[in-house]
């Protein structure tokens, strides 16, 4: 059981990749309706839909208990099955770990030698992470706040971004096919080909928060980028995580990073925007902008030079197995709905 202690909120996910279910104990969630058919929408953009995503096929379908009539309660399990699991694939990884996985780092905290599908490690368990986040988003739409994402790079392609206002939230809204809104076919093409090859290639999935309540989180631990960010890195394969201009602002001088403030049709503004959103960990109730780094999928079809843990020698591997060239592509609805979690905790929190 891994749990999320937020200040309302409360989410355990357990099971692995190959249990026989994985699921999400949730709780301290606001009683409200929940629209059970935009939910399966939204859980069914995160499934693989393209000849370059993993070809393992599972039906995502939420069963839920103590849910009566479409009411949150107090306590709300969500169980979904795992039914597509083919362990065979990793038999001859068996205390051999894949380079860049947690495999290494699992067997130095609890020994363990077999690496199959990744266990909880593994992106399968972002269905319950979905579940979970996609009630979250729903009850943020009930108070005027959308979270929309999209992805902005592919490997070396680079698409549009919503904080260089180059696209619009409308844009992000009406966007359901490949989660690209810009330069789509050529980020298509540098995944098919990494694909070809046996290998893989990484991304960035850019986020914005419309409609955000002014004055919420805090300072310190109670910061609202240190809670987005908490569960953001609870996603596989997330590596950065930045907030407005993020590590590029290092570039500038204060003069130019600075959101200078203003009276604007009588309410209080900032010029622009390079902090995305944020101030002290405070929400300053313009738009709420982050992008997250995510590494390209660490199991390839190309030889890799790692170890054999029971024999204690080095060897080589080739990762075979149903894998995602660009797990960025999916992982577009799973930054929606860390980001959603961490934004109703803390509004929940603030409505009290």
């Amino acid at each position: 059981m891994f749990c999320f202690n937020g200040e309302k909120l409360q989410i355990e996910i357990f099971g692995s990749s190959h249990a026989e279910e994985i699921g999400v104990i949730m709780k301290g969630f606001p009683k409200e309706h929940i629209d059970r058919k935009k939910l399966d929408e939204f859980l069914q953009r995160r499934r693989p839909l393209y000849s370059f995503s993993t070809q393992r096929r599972e039906t995502d379908e939420p069963i839920f208990s103590a849910f009566t009539n479409d009411v949150l309660s107090e306590n709300v399990k969500v169980t979904i099955k795992n039914g597509d699991i083919k362990r065979g694939d990793y038999d001859n990884l068996y205390g051999k770990p894949r380079p860049s996985h947690a495999d290494y780092a699992a067997y130095l905290k609890d020994g363990r030698l077999d690496f199959s599908g990744g266990g909880e490690f593994s992106g399968r368990m972002t269905a319950p992470l979905c579940t979970a986040g996609g009630i979250a988003k729903q009850l943020l739409e009930n108070r005027g706040i959308y979270v929309g994402a999209y992805l902005s790079v592919v490997g070396k392609i680079y698409g549009k971004s919503y904080k260089n206002g180059e696209i619009s939230l409308e844009e992000i809204t009406a966007n359901r096919d490949f989660p690209s809104l810009t330069n789509a076919q050529e980020m298509i093409s540098e995944i098919e080909k990494a694909k070809e090859e046996g290998d893989s290639v990484g991304g960035v999935v850019e986020c914005v928060v419309k409609g955000m309540k002014k004055g919420v989180g805090g300072a310190l631990f109670d910061g609202l980028e240190s809670e987005i960010s908490q569960l953001l890195f609870a996603i596989s394969g997330v590596k950065g995580v930045e907030f407005g201009k993020g590590f590029s602002i290092a570039e500038e001088r204060g003069s130019q990073a600075n959101d200078a403030i203003e009276i604007k049709n009588g309410k209080i503004h900032t010029k622009t925007n390079n902090s995305g959103g944020i101030n002290g960990g405070i929400s300053n109730g313009e738009d709420i902008t982050l992008a997250v780094a995510f590494r390209p999928t660490p199991s390839i079809g190309i030889k890799q030079s790692t170890v054999d843990l029971v024999k204690m020698k080095n060897t080589e591997i080739v990762v075979s197995g149903r894998h995602d060239a660009c797990f960025a592509v999916r992982a577009v609805p799973v930054v929606e709905a860390a980001v959603s979690i961490a934004l109703l905790d803390k509004i929940c929190a603030d409505e009290e």
